[in-house]
């Protein structure tokens, strides 16, 4: 059996050894998820279809709350279109490689700056203006969250060694 070397060095970063394709290849994967939460919420919303609520009783009082719907189209439309915005950039990050450089990546973290923020106003709604909790709205913002983790350590790795915070 063949041992595999470990890099010593300190600085070497949380992706040291790792190549953006397996960093994007992880966001497009941690997307699908999303677009698989978001598009049932969606099917839900669109449809009236009853909301499957496992070990909470609450997520049909959030999906049905004022706060579920922005001018007419659902909240988790919009998730949808920001997980399918985000698989889109990281396919396009993994066929393309590095000829485009850092951008996609930074295109990744910006989205997910985004939804992050959006996620953590609706979930501060849901505990403390609806008082209700949706389990399938804490999973979208738990997804969000890990890919604006992996997405910010990338960023950091990576934009460092394509000296994108050089002064």
């Amino acid at each position: 059996m063949r041992e595999v070397e470990v890099e010593a060095d300190g600085d070497a970063g949380f992706y040291s050894g790792r190549s953006s394709r397996v960093v994007a290849a992880l966001l497009g994967v941690l997307s699908l998820a999303g677009v698989a939460v978001a598009g049932y919420l969606t099917y839900v919303h669109w449809f009236d279809k009853s909301i499957v609520c496992v070990g909470l009783s609450s997520c049909a009082e959030v999906a049905e709350s004022d706060y579920a719907w922005i001018a007419g189209i659902p909240v988790a439309f919009l998730g949808l279109l920001g997980y399918v915005a985000l698989t889109a950039v990281s396919v396009f990050w993994l066929r393309v490689g590095e000829r485009f450089d850092i951008w996609p990546l930074l295109a990744v973290w910006g989205m997910s700056v985004a939804g992050v923020a959006y996620s953590a106003y609706l979930t501060y709604v849901e505990l403390f203006v609806i008082d209700a909790v949706c389990i399938w709205c804490i999973t979208s913002a738990a997804i969000m969250t890990v890919v604006f983790l992996v997405a910010t350590g990338a960023l950091l790795t990576l934009g460092r060694d394509s000296d994108l915070f050089a002064g």
